[in-house]
């Protein structure tokens, strides 16, 4: 009571003592409140740009969504029309490739559709269209893996038993496989239409009735089978090529020099170019994904706090764009790998000029007809 007594504005009920009282405590509580705000408060980091952020926002709005689908777009075209071509028409490696040009044409269209108009910021505010383009991107590139895988594996069977395969290796079971693998992709890949939607303005995440750490493990699978696939059948489609081509010079002295091996040779070098190319472009992604933190996947920007999270992201977008530089790139490894494709593209340019040439040259002669006739009149 004597130390109450002694002190009774200090030790007053706040709600009932007089201002002194009153402008103490709130100064107390003031000081205190400030100190606690200065000395636990977290620091709050400014986002920018860095030399890395601003170089890889270029790389994907110049090359990946203009450069990369122009000359994705022609080549995969050009593949498929130079591929339906009598030489390579009737080949188990001709039909594999048309299909995969198809595909990969439309992840071209795929690209546009999703990364262009988000890069350039055109909003996207139907659901039905993120639904359909995110299915259509997923099902399209999962496709271009397994119809190599396919074709690897077709190529590695018929050179290592040729006759015998020549029994089961049929036009028509090929069409039925190609079949089943699009046809079990696309029953997969209809999660996208539960999935994705829009959400201001941006086709993104709108559902976890499918768990992502479960979709992101099966999709790695998905990649994993046909990429181990096209490895084991490219090393035993090498082994038994050198051991066939060192056989048959042993007994002829000779290469074989006719028409049909040498397509089925570059086949089989157009073959293993971009098996090579596709698991030195696609894998580097699916590593990057694992090793990289999960925020540069699912939070894409070009803003960043500090310079380490800005080279994370240069590195992760480098491996983006040659994910789907692996969908462009089929037609020049082609003509760069295949002696007789690139016969057959000289001849179909040819052709196609000497076409040209004479139809101006009808179109000439019955014009020139024509005026003859009118001033005969």
């Amino acid at each position: 009571m004597g130390a109450t007594s002694q002190s009774p504005l200090v030790t007053c009920n706040y709600m009932s003592c007089k201002y002194p009282c009153s402008r103490l405590l709130r100064t107390m509580s003031m000081s205190t409140n400030a100190t606690e705000y200065f000395t636990e408060a977290p620091a709050i980091a400014v986002k920018r740009y860095f030399p890395e952020s601003t170089f890889i926002e270029w790389y994907e709005k110049v090359f990946l969504t203009v450069l990369l689908v122009i000359f994705g777009m022609v080549g995969n075209l050009l593949s498929f029309a130079l591929l339906s071509r009598p030489r390579f028409r009737d080949s188990a490696a001709g039909f594999y490739m048309r299909a995969l040009s198809v595909s990969d044409a439309g992840v071209m269209f795929g690209l546009v559709g999703n990364h262009t108009m988000r890069l350039y910021r055109v909003p996207l505010h139907s659901d039905i269209y993120c639904k359909t383009i995110y299915f259509a991107i997923k099902w399209l590139m999962a496709a271009s893996d397994w119809i190599l895988g396919a074709m690897c594996l077709e190529r590695s069977i018929a050179v290592s038993f040729p006759l015998k395969s020549k029994g089961y290796l049929k036009p028509r079971n090929n069409r039925v496989a190609l079949g089943i693998i699009l046809v079990m992709l696309a029953v997969y890949f209809g999660y996208a239409f539960d999935a994705y939607g829009s959400r201001q303005g941006l086709c993104r995440t709108v559902s976890m009735a499918y768990p992502v750490n479960i979709r992101t493990m099966v999709d790695y699978s998905l990649f994993l089978v046909p990429a181990i696939l096209v490895i084991s059948s490219n090393f035993v489609i090498i082994v038994s090529t050198v051991k066939s081509a060192r056989h048959q010079l042993t007994l002829t002295e000779s290469t074989d020099t006719s028409y049909s091996s040498s397509t089925q040779r570059s086949l089989v070098a157009m073959l293993v170019t971009i098996s090579v190319a596709f698991v030195v472009l696609k894998s580097p992604y699916y590593l990057a994904k694992v090793i990289l933190p999960a925020s540069l996947s699912r939070n894409i920007g070009y803003l960043y706090a500090t310079r380490k999270e800005a080279l994370n992201r240069l590195v992760f977008g480098f491996f983006f764009v040659n994910m789907y530089v692996n969908n462009a790139v089929n037609f020049y490894l082609y003509a760069l790998s295949g002696r007789a494709y690139r016969k057959e593209l000289k001849m179909m340019f040819t052709s196609f000029c000497r076409r040209q040439t004479e139809n101006n040259t009808e179109s000439a002669d019955k014009s020139f007809s024509t005026e003859s006739t009118i001033g005969t009149e």
